[in-house]
């Protein structure tokens, strides 16, 4: 196993770990992150903490890889973007501790919101949509 498959596989670990200890249930965001034709990283990882935050006033426990961890940091800095939906998300995304997704606006732009968005038909889990208006 080459490096960067051991380090994701890590931060994937460490991702369960930190979502087991979340009250349940539990949901996910799910949505672009890479830039697109209609925002750069920075305006997608805004709006995706927009999202998360917005679910919370909600009264909803969230799964955040972003906040309160390096996770995001540490893919960015090695260059895992490649690996990260196999390596990182989809053992989060089996761990069975998530009950619901919440698909963000322009999801369809994001091949990893796709793949996010098959796990949760494929396993007859919830799908929501946010609407734009929870991102202003």
């Amino acid at each position: 196993m080459n490096e960067k498959h051991h380090l994701l596989q890590e931060l994937a670990a460490g991702a369960i770990e930190r979502l087991k200890l979340l009250p349940q249930p539990v949901v996910r965001v799910s949505g672009p992150i890479s830039p697109n034709e209609l925002y750069s990283y920075e305006e997608n990882l805004a709006r995706f903490i927009k999202a998360q935050q917005a679910l919370r006033d909600r009264g909803f426990t969230v799964f955040d890889y972003f906040e309160d961890n390096g996770d995001e940091q540490v893919i960015q800095e090695h260059g895992l973007q490649d690996l990260v939906m196999e390596q990182y998300h989809q053992p989060i995304l089996q761990s069975g501790y998530l009950t619901a997704v919440y698909m963000m606006p322009h999801w369809e732009l994001s091949g990893g919101a796709r793949q996010e968005y098959q796990h949760f038909v494929d396993n007859d889990l919830p799908i929501k949509h946010i609407p734009e208006e929870w991102l202003l």
